[in-house]
């Protein structure tokens, strides 16, 4: 069962044991350049007999139905956000029995023509563990402690800013005291 994948007005076929990842980053397998979006935001993946949406430890979160998710269970045709709940970017998840496409080589994409203003493609295939490639949940988690590590960065510079302003502040009210006395 393959999954089809509607986003910023591309809609993508992803073979059924694949993974493929939504996101800002130029190598994501379904790119949604947008503010509020990580690089490797989502991931949906295949697990042997239904398809698995899994934020990929995104900065401000994938949605669906108004509520922040970490896995969710893809059995029919399922919307998801990313960003934000209600304004965040809207990607549709469907899944698809067979798609009669046929192809020789199962890792080069399937580019069919362009319906009105839409793209559709097939993602190439990554197998979970192929003989001599890197496991591809390696770079998941490559991309997702990155992602961390920005967001720890992001938050020092905020601890250190809130120090420095009550070191102004508490210098200012010691001021303030010997020019009132």
């Amino acid at each position: 069962m393959d999954l089809r994948v509607t986003a910023a007005g591309e809609d993508i076929t992803v073979p059924a044991g694949t993974t493929a990842v939504i996101g800002a980053d130029s190598a994501a397998t379904i790119k949604v350049a947008r503010p509020g979006i990580s690089r490797r935001h989502a991931v949906v993946k295949y697990d042997g007999s239904h398809w698995v949406v899994q934020d990929a430890s995104s900065r401000n979160g994938t949605f669906h139905n108004g509520a922040r998710i970490q896995f969710l269970d893809v059995n029919g045709p399922t919307t998801i956000r990313l960003g934000h709940p209600g304004e965040g970017a809207e990607v549709v998840l469907t899944p698809v029995v067979g798609s009669g496409r046929k192809t020789t080589d199962p890792h080069s994409p399937v580019v069919t023509a362009p319906a009105s203003a839409q793209r559709t493609r097939v993602a190439p295939a990554t197998q979970a563990t192929a003989p001599g490639n890197v496991d591809p949940r390696l770079d998941d988690l490559i991309a997702s402690l990155n992602d961390t590590v920005k967001s720890v960065k992001g938050l020092t510079w905020s601890v250190w800013a809130m120090i420095a302003v009550t070191a102004v502040l508490a210098v200012l009210t010691l001021f303030v005291g010997i020019v009132g006395n």
